[in-house]
């Protein structure tokens, strides 16, 4: 077996958002299917100014989710609803091909 055939193909989608969204996100990933995240605090600037975490709340975080293409659009779906029209984010979508001893 060569190290070729150890990989797999999944999306990745990437949302970065509104702290105050951290709790709803999470039940929102594992709801559509992915088995989990990766979540960290982050800092930036877009049009809606510089977020620097300088008050409670004021932070964005960024959600990396691995999964199935299934489960990616219904994430994403599921964000534009619920999120998008009301907060500052930014989500997207992109091929990789992982290597893991996790499910898939």
């Amino acid at each position: 077996m060569s190290n070729r055939d150890q990989f797999f193909g999944m999306k990745v989608v990437v949302l970065i958002c509104e702290e105050a969204l951290e709790n709803l996100v999470c039940v929102d990933i594992l709801a559509v299917g992915a088995k989990g995240y990766t979540l960290s605090t982050v800092r930036g600037r877009g049009k809606r100014g510089v977020r620097d975490a300088g008050w409670l709340l004021s932070s964005n975080v960024r959600f990396e989710v691995m999964c199935s293409e299934d489960a990616a659009l219904r994430l994403i779906e599921v964000v534009q609803h619920k999120y998008a029209p009301h907060y500052g984010l930014i989500i997207y979508m992109h091929d990789v091909l992982a290597m893991g001893s996790g499910d898939h």
